[in-house]
């Protein structure tokens, strides 16, 4: 009788835990599995599955105790062997588990909502425990969380994928730019680069992916928005340098993205961060505006160290596809399920 395999893919259509599952999922189709892949979305997520795969339409409301239960009957319905929760709520289940969690950045950086960290504590603690497997995003964070936790051996670090449409051939955007790609969310730490811009002339900073308005007014600050993954692509391509200053990260997917179209690449001294880029980056206290304005300077200077660094960058990312993160997440489904 064929294994079948439960994904939770109901935020499939969002960034961050959606570029993982779609890049999970995909990865998944180019290996054929044995296994039945079984994927609970919304109907309006059905164009983003792939045509092997069954589609169990679920839509619950994140982050509630209506999702566990919901999930959890959705489970028992499909006649699942392992489901895998690619986000740190894991539903009501006997099933065997499987649990990403990408990061800890809830419990260690300031949140908006006062509420956020003592749900992530309580939730990302009952999903490591209940878990057969936990799969992570780096090192640094499989670091956190052994030493939180403990069961450092049923860890499994799964780096993520940069998308195909990332690469160094491609359009390029005009101008004399530095690049931010993300959102505005306080680990971000955005006030240090745009401090650290109006220190360096000739050069404009472009902020692309979320609401950046609280910036609009600021000098030689460019809000952007929203940009579609071909348009950020260009946007990598032109910039002369792409700066990741983030207090902490799980893994730091931008950076990745960047390094595979060619970009110099300016990150925080943050662990994952320079796990990910290695010698392909200049790495930066995060909060030391002084430090981010010299780096952009130098790169903005030198027009060897630029390509010296973007070359670095190619090969570097040569290693983060999302059929490698597919091929690690199916070993240990089979890991969990015969364990």
């Amino acid at each position: 009788m064929t294994t079948r395999i439960g994904i939770d893919a109901r935020k499939i259509a969002d960034y961050g835990i959606g570029t993982y599952i779609r890049g999970l999922l995909g990865g998944l189709e180019e290996l054929s599995p044995e296994e039945e892949i079984v994927v609970f979305a919304p109907e309006n997520g059905r164009e983003k599955i792939p045509a092997a795969f069954e589609h169990v339409v679920v839509d619950a409301p994140h982050y509630s105790v209506k999702e566990l239960l919901v999930i959890g009957q959705g489970i028992r319905r499909a006649r699942l062997d392992l489901f895998h929760a690619p986000h740190y709520v894991t539903p009501l289940t006997r099933v065997p588990t499987v649990v990403t969690i990408h990061d800890l950045i809830h419990l260690h950086q300031p949140q908006r909502n006062p509420a956020a960290p003592l749900y992530a504590r309580m939730m990302i603690g009952r999903a490591f425990a209940n878990a057969s497997r936990v799969l992570t995003v780096s090192e640094a964070v499989k670091r956190q969380l052994a030493a939180r936790y403990g069961n450092a051996e049923k860890i499994v670090v799964t780096p993520n994928g940069v998308d195909a449409r990332f690469t160094a051939e491609g359009p390029r955007a005009s101008g004399r730019y530095v690049l931010f790609a993300g959102n505005d969310k306080p680990h971000k730490n955005l006030e240090t680069v745009v401090e650290a811009i109006a220190r360096v002339e000739g050069l404009q900073l472009v902020l692309a992916g979320g609401d950046f308005s609280r910036f609009a007014s600021r000098e030689r600050v460019v809000v952007s928005g929203f940009v579609a993954d071909d348009e950020l692509a260009a946007l990598y391509r032109g910039a002369v340098a792409v700066v990741v200053p983030s207090r902490e990260e799980g893994f730091g997917l931008p950076a990745a993205e960047a390094m595979a179209c060619g970009a110099a690449v300016i990150t925080s001294d943050a662990a994952a961060l320079v796990e990910v880029t290695g010698d392909a980056a200049l790495h930066v206290e995060a909060l030391d505006v002084a430090a981010w304005a010299d780096a952009i300077a130098s790169i903005a200077g030198d027009e060897s160290l630029r390509h010296e660094l973007g070359a670095r960058g190619r090969s570097r990312a040569a290693q983060f596809t999302w059929r490698a993160c597919a091929e690690a997440t199916l070993r240990t489904y089979r890991e969990a399920l015969f364990s």
